[in-house]
């Protein structure tokens, strides 16, 4: 039996997202939206399980 290999990959723009929001908390001294945050943060990193996307919640 052979074990399961999950990867995890992250868009291109997913770094300049989090600088962005970071950069803009650092200004204003406000905390972002969580919401918001875990709704990008969903689509911009990916898993797979030998092959096969697999979901992330």
């Amino acid at each position: 039996m052979s074990a399961g290999m999950i990867e995890f990959k992250m868009a291109w723009w997913f770094r300049f997202y989090i600088l962005g929001v970071t950069a803009m908390c650092l200004l204003t001294g406000c905390e972002p939206q969580q919401e918001r945050s875990l709704y990008w943060c969903s689509k911009a990193i990916r898993a797979s399980c030998n092959g096969k996307r697999i979901r992330i919640s």
